[in-house]
């Protein structure tokens, strides 16, 4: 049983570890994809907000907001204009308190000592994004060639979040639109170019919001920086986590159990096999010992010189009884191995006359139930057929009719019977008169070995036939029962017919 046992710990061991390995990469997965579409979606809306002018988020006028609301912005964010040389010219959000400059500048000097477009600032839990700063604000969007809008009565301009620009109003005569800008002393730079002579694109340029690569600087120009809030995304990874871990141990431990269930369950049969092995050696060697200490006892008493030559004929005649019955259990142990090793499949399959076949068997029974007194009667079906292995059935029948005669009540009647059960199957029966079989007999009487009682071990039976009856009829897709009530005890064959 200690093999048994092993096998069970290494059907689960194996189970259990192709079940981790599955949750791993499928939690890991998920949270690897959910991440990096956080990501993604985190950059593209950085990417949104840094191509709206600054200042359009000082969400003061409603016409200020009906824009910003078509930019689908979803993380509370800020943005920082800074010149070339790291002083800040602007900023804009409504997200923050941007009147806090020591904050915001110890902010822009970490971001300006990186290498990296984009970066995460842990500590602030932000990320930010650098961009070309684009040449205009969000109060030049109103100053087009066309006529100006009407002024609204009584309002004031705006300044920027830290006062230093303000805007104009555009000239009377609708010339081109002009800003107002704080630049360093003596330097005016048009916006920075790209290789190809056009505008700079950082912002829109073709890489994946996932590789958003360096800061492609040209040392000149003012920069835009985006800072986007990361901690609801924190929040959520760290929650996914906490959930993935959860389910995982719980997934892990419902697994366990249904692995140990099913691991006793797969393991069932070659336990039961086991069991049985063990137990027909065990009765094999029993049903061996019998006969042969009887032989070696009458061995001895006929070497001795005490008994007269009667009493030696009795011994002689002891040995060779006994021999026939160690002989005929061994032919039985012969046959059970061969039907086991499919001695039933290696045979040729045929039609057989089953009518026919049980007619000759009856007919050669018939003498062996008239010298015990019993009388053998049939009512036997004509022209059913099956098919199969003609030897093997025969050998089938044969054990059931043995049966009979042995274990019949003396002056009984079996009765022998063919007919067919529904319109594919067939059913042979063979009833005795006897003692009534228990329910549990009735479960076992096919097992190895088994007998009712031991006193049938002196007629010869060493409850065998009746495994090789079962194990044939199975080799033919059929069954094979007992039935017992009345003071009758019925056995039935049910063969599917050709």
């Amino acid at each position: 049983m200690d093999k048994i046992k092993l096998l069970k710990i290494r059907f689960i061991a194996v189970t259990m570890t192709i079940v981790t390995i599955m949750l791993l990469i499928i939690f890991g997965l998920m949270l690897s994809l959910t991440k990096r579409r956080i990501y993604s979606n985190s950059l593209k809306m950085m990417q949104g907000v840094a191509d709206m002018p600054i200042g359009m988020n000082r969400n003061i006028r409603p016409e200020k907001r009906d824009r910003n609301s078509s930019q689908d912005v979803q993380l509370p964010f800020f943005r920082v204009e800074v010149d070339s040389d790291g002083n800040i010219v602007d900023t804009d959000g409504n997200f923050y308190d941007l009147t806090d400059e020591a904050s915001i500048n110890s902010l822009v000097s970490e971001v300006l000592s990186s290498d990296e477009k984009v970066g995460d600032l842990k500590d602030y839990s932000l990320r930010y994004m650098k961009v070309n700063s684009t040449p205009f604000r969000e109060g030049d969007m109103n100053r087009n060639d066309g006529p100006k809008p009407e002024s609204v009565p009584g309002e004031v301009s705006e300044s920027s979040g830290t006062g230093i620009d303000k805007e104009t109003p555009p000239a009377p005569d609708g010339d081109k639109k002009e800003r107002v800008e704080v630049k360093n002393p003596g330097s005016e730079e048009a916006p920075a170019k790209d290789p190809d002579g056009n505008q700079d694109s950082d912002v829109k340029d073709d890489k994946r919001p996932e590789d958003p690569g360096k800061d492609k600087w040209d040392g000149k120009s003012n920069r835009l920086i985006v800072f986007a809030d990361m901690s609801s995304e924190i929040a959520t990874m760290h929650n996914l986590a906490r959930n993935c871990i959860f389910s995982g141990f719980l997934s892990f431990f419902v697994l366990l159990a249904i692995s140990i269930y099913f691991a006793r369950w797969a393991v069932k049969p070659v336990e039961d096999a086991w069991k049985q092995q063990k137990q027909f050696v065990s009765d094999a060697s029993h049903e061996l010992k019998t006969p042969l200490t009887v032989i070696l006892t009458d061995a001895e008493m006929l070497r001795s010189k005490d008994f007269d030559e009667a009493k030696k004929r009795q011994f002689a005649d002891n040995i060779f009884t006994m021999s026939l019955q160690m002989r005929g259990l061994v032919e039985s142990l012969l046959q059970l191995a061969r039907v086991d090793n499919g001695a039933v499949q290696n045979v040729p399959h045929k039609i057989i006359d089953l009518s026919q076949l049980l007619a000759n068997e009856i007919l050669t029974f018939e003498v062996i139930f008239f010298e015990k007194g019993l009388m053998l009667t049939e009512n036997i079906q004509k022209g059913i057929s099956i098919k199969g292995s003609e030897q093997h059935i025969k050998q089938a029948v044969e054990i059931l009719l043995d049966n009979a005669q042995k274990y019949s009540d003396s002056n009984g009647t079996v009765n022998v019977s063919l007919e067919k059960s529904g319109s594919h199957k067939c059913i042979i029966s063979v009833s005795n008169p006897g003692a009534q079989i228990s329910e549990e007999n009735l479960k076992n009487i096919f097992k190895r070995f088994y007998r009712i009682d031991e006193a049938r071990a002196m007629n010869h039976s060493y409850g065998l036939g009746l495994s090789i009856a079962q194990n044939i009829v199975n080799n033919h897709k059929g069954r094979i029962w007992a039935e017992s009530k009345d003071g009758l005890n019925t056995f039935r064959i049910e063969l599917p017919m050709a």
